[in-house]
């Protein structure tokens, strides 16, 4: 992704309608700040996107429940997350990290991604594409560039491709994958039948 414009400066610090802040800002810039002060000490490449993952991992953890998992997942805003304690999984934390992100003034974007072996199942009509296989990423503008963040495994990509993203870990057996939607957030609440509905809808019509 290129370098911002004011104007989209501006965009990718606004919140979503998923992602309205609810912390006191002054409360989680403490928090983030008083990590960073202790750990750039020790590491001149500490950032502050790890004190903020690193904390929100501290207060959410993900359920192992799969009642939970069906009940929620897609269907809450960083606040009902937050004060849920639990996250059923990377979008959660994503929609977490880019509202508390964009309060410290960090501009960011709400990733969805499909996993590259899942779209080309997809795209070839197998029965097994019906197993959606994805990730939620954040991407942030912090020191004059793009990087981007995976909240979830609190692992930071510096230089990555924008459209066909190559990953050094790996996340469940993949490490490739299309971004198919970037926004502030979701958008919107969302069963997850109506979420894989629309995610077929448009990763059909990817070129990859």
């Amino acid at each position: 992704m290129r370098n911002l414009t004011i104007v989209e400066t501006n965009k990718y610090l606004n919140n979503g309608i998923l992602t309205t802040p609810f912390l006191d800002k002054r409360y989680l810039l403490n928090r983030v700040e008083t990590d960073f002060n202790k750990k750039i000490k020790n590491d001149s490449n500490y950032t502050k996107i790890q004190s903020l993952y690193n904390w929100i991992h501290k207060n959410i953890k993900t359920t192992t429940n799969k009642q939970y998992k069906m009940k929620y997942k897609f269907q809450r805003t960083a606040k009902e997350i937050w004060e849920s304690g639990f996250a059923t999984g990377c979008t959660d934390y994503a929609i977490l990290f880019v509202t508390f992100a964009r309060q410290i003034g960090i501009p960011s974007t709400f990733l969805h991604t499909a996993e590259y072996g899942w779209l080309q199942e997809l795209k070839n009509g197998e029965e097994i594409s019906k197993i959606h296989r994805g990730h939620s990423f954040c991407e942030c503008y912090y020191n004059g560039k793009w990087i981007l963040v995976d909240p979830t495994y609190r692992k930071i990509v510096f230089s990555y491709n924008a459209e066909k993203i190559y990953l050094s870990y790996l996340v469940g057996n993949s490490n490739i994958f299309i971004p198919y939607y970037r926004d502030l957030d979701l958008g919107k609440k969302q069963s997850i039948e109506e979420h894989n509905e629309e995610e077929e809808r448009v990763c059909s019509n990817l070129k990859i």
